[in-house]
């Protein structure tokens, strides 16, 4: 059974604590998500069509790469990065430079507190069951504005993406965010 980090809010305080993947749904306990938007040197944007297995929002167009916050008795940021690093790797098969983007966001549909995270791709795509391999892959900016507008998306993750192209709205400013990712240590990564 999947355990995962689900949050209680109290005066604006979050406590994190483990509860079963199901039991979580099944009960609508807010819970952690990472969310990736990942992009390479060359300025293309990595976007993943779900598979039609899904149980939530099968065949639509999302992030790159998203899931649950594993739950861990020393819960820390490294957690969260680790659940990134893993979903990047299991749903794109790729590694990335990763660096936080947006720091919970509620979901309000799905009840779920949002991680998301910037990511320099690395290496060649290997797509697992969960994503429709032929229609995910790198898109260039224009190739995903067109699609925000024509295809159906998780709404979520369409907000997300509406805001990385109003803040990286070209291929250029994607290189940049590349070349700075790249060059960043890893203390700059990090904030």
């Amino acid at each position: 059974m999947e355990v995962i980090a689900c949050v209680q809010e109290t005066d604006g305080e979050y406590k994190i604590f483990p509860m079963g993947r199901g039991e979580a749904h099944r009960r609508n306990v807010k819970h952690l998500v990472v969310r990736i938007l990942g992009f390479n040197r060359e300025g293309m944007l990595l976007v993943q069509k779900r598979s039609l297995i899904k149980k939530s929002h099968p065949g639509m167009y999302t992030d790159s790469a998203s899931g649950h916050v594993l739950y861990e008795e020393n819960f820390s940021f490294e957690t969260i990065l680790k659940s990134a690093e893993r979903e990047l790797w299991e749903e794109m098969g790729v590694k990335g430079v990763l660096k936080p983007y947006l720091e919970l966001k509620l979901d309000e549909e799905d009840l779920e507190l949002n991680y998301v995270f910037l990511a320099l791709i690395k290496g060649e795509l290997r797509f697992n069951d969960e994503v429709i391999a032929e229609e995910s892959g790198f898109k260039t900016v224009e190739q995903l504005k067109l699609m925000l507008e024509k295809e159906k998306f998780v709404a979520f993750a369409k907000a997300l993406w509406e805001k990385f192209l109003n803040d990286y709205p070209t291929a250029e400013a994607v290189k940049r965010l590349a070349e700075k990712m790249e060059t960043a240590s890893p203390t700059d990564i990090q904030k």
